[in-house]
């Protein structure tokens, strides 16, 4: 506000939708895109193999980290005969209302300012065995990227263990110059991006 922006409430009501949303939508597309990779003309390849169906496993195997694995078997189970209208088109569906949601609200604002994340920045190796904590860490940023909006995280300040604070910025289709200059001013009337954090 000393900044001269000025506050005004907003609803996204349907912003709790996006965690399911997002991980029905992602692990499919993961799923798709992800199947045609065999290690023949890009990427990782195995090194020892008996012969090419040997070598697209290996290589998948080798290739792919646990998280990637488990999103490519969550997006075909999702797309497989009997679930793709259940799960696949509904997430879509869900997606054009959160879409709908921010059309809603820029009608009435610029910008929409909120957090990062629920919580401070987590130390390094935190939560490396719990990926429902790091899926429902989400819960704030995943909205903008279902609706396709630009948005970004400046430096906030920081808080519990001396961890740093992010504030989320979000505009509108082709905005981006207008989220650009917000978040400049902010740094230019700030010192967060200077400081470092103190709880690694």
């Amino acid at each position: 506000e000393k900044l001269g922006a000025r506050l005004v409430p907003i609803s996204l009501p349907r912003t709790e939708l996006s965690i399911p949303v997002y991980y029905i939508i992602a692990p499919a597309e993961a799923s798709s895109n992800l199947s045609r990779f065999d290690g023949v003309k890009f990427g990782y390849r195995a090194k020892d193999y008996t012969d090419l169906v040997d070598m697209y496993k290996k290589t998948r195997a080798q290739g792919f980290g646990d998280e990637v694995k488990r999103r490519i078997m969550t997006g075909t189970y999702v797309l497989s005969h009997g679930y793709y209208d259940a799960y696949y088109l509904q997430a879509q569906k869900i997606r054009r209302m959160i879409a709908e949601d921010f059309q809603q609200a820029f009608q009435s604002c610029d910008l929409i300012a909120g957090p990062v994340s629920p919580s401070v920045a987590w130390k390094l190796g935190e939560h490396r065995s719990d990926p429902l904590a790091d899926y429902l860490a989400d819960i704030f940023t995943l909205p903008a990227s279902l609706a396709g909006l630009p948005g970004m995280s400046v430096p906030a300040g920081f808080g519990a263990h001396g961890m740093p604070v992010g504030l989320q910025l979000i505009g509108n289709y082709f905005s981006e110059a207008r989220l650009l200059n917000a978040a400049h001013r902010l740094q230019q009337a700030t010192d967060f991006h200077l400081r470092q954090p103190t709880g690694l």
